[in-house]
């Protein structure tokens, strides 16, 4: 005998029963309110699944359901083998240790996905990212640039041309190099900066001519935004923080991103990607300043003034940095431009 809530489907009121098997074929239903009585047979009725404490559900089509808590006496009623998802979910709902190990196990894959899953997915859907895609995405970031940061570069003529010719040079044979086209804007809001977008364009900003010391050092930052163009970074930086964004999305229950809970864990997320591209930037960097016998001081000199005070081991804020820290990457030039005997 069991005690239980009947939703008949006919009325919004939940009827108190008593459950009890009536022979091998039927469960007979009494209304502990005036006794009738209703029978319901065995074969018609479909048995929710056991989940934990959760009251089970007994459904018959066209009659509605009864909720009654989980006993022995359903499973001797309805002898019918759980189906293998339903078992697991029953045995894990059960055990403390197995829901522990269970979430565990969870974020630890959610952890390898995030850390090594999505990089190497980004990197091969760039690579097979059609052409159209990468200028389509390209002139839309041009468009928002050049509504509040570029305006037409102040640079001579003669000046801009020089330095096409070097940059020219500095990728000559180099990987995408076909695609590569370097262009010149003023951009005060942005200041001394440099950018590459995916389809190959490189923009270098007036301030940043006009605070670099020699070409050498200008041609230092070039080599690094060619590097984000050989390395795809642009489109990988997409692929990668939309990723993010959905996987951590769907774990807090907000694919619109809009919640501190789901905001924090992306910034840090994707600024760790960003971080990764920089790095490989830098050292792809590095390494054809040294092919084209410019020394890869350049760029560590160029660092330094590009940070002007900035140049402090990072902390917290270094952390969530885009960019790796900057005395990190002077080091690294530092090292790449020391002769056998230094």
């Amino acid at each position: 005998m069991l005690g239980g809530q009947w939703l008949d489907g006919r009325s919004t009121r939940a009827r108190r029963v008593r459950l009890e098997r009536a022979g091998d074929d039927r469960l007979r239903i009494v209304d502990l309110a005036d006794g009738a009585e209703t029978f319901w047979p065995m074969a018609e009725i479909e048995v929710g699944a056991r989940l934990g404490a959760t009251p089970r559900v007994l459904r018959r089509a066209g009659h509605g359901q009864i909720e009654c808590p989980d006993s022995p006496e359903l499973a001797q009623w309805f002898r019918r083998p759980a189906g293998g998802i339903e078992a697991v979910a029953d045995w894990l709902e059960r055990r403390r240790l197995a829901i522990l190990g269970a979430a565990a196990a969870a974020a630890l894959f959610a952890f390898a996905f995030l850390r090594l899953g999505v990089p190497w997915a980004a990197e091969r859907i760039a690579v097979a990212m059609p052409v159209a895609v990468e200028a389509e995405v390209s002139r839309q970031a041009v468009t928002l640039l050049e509504r509040g940061h570029l305006a037409p570069s102040r640079l001579p003529a003669a000046r801009r041309s020089a330095l096409r010719r070097r940059f020219g040079q500095l990728v000559q044979g180099e990987p995408r190099q076909a695609d590569m086209r370097l262009h010149f804007a003023r951009a005060p809001g942005l200041g001394a900066n440099a950018l590459a977008l995916p389809d190959g364009r490189i923009y270098l900003t007036d301030e940043l001519v006009e605070l670099a010391a020699d070409d050498d050092e200008i041609l230092a930052v070039l080599a690094h935004e060619a590097g984000h163009h050989v390395h795809r970074h642009g489109m990988r930086q997409a692929i990668e923080s939309s990723s993010v964004l959905l996987v951590v999305g769907l774990a807090f229950g907000d694919v619109s991103g809009s919640s501190l809970a789901v905001a924090l864990p992306t910034v840090l997320l994707t600024s760790g990607y960003s971080r990764g591209h920089e790095r490989e930037a830098d050292a792809y960097a590095l390494g054809l300043l040294g092919r084209r016998g410019i020394s890869p001081r350049a760029f560590g000199r160029i660092m330094r003034r590009l940070a002007g005070d900035d140049a402090a081991p990072a902390g917290a804020v270094g952390y969530l940095s885009t960019h790796p820290p900057t005395v990190e990457r002077i080091e690294a030039a530092e090292r790449a431009g020391r002769g056998p005997g230094e």
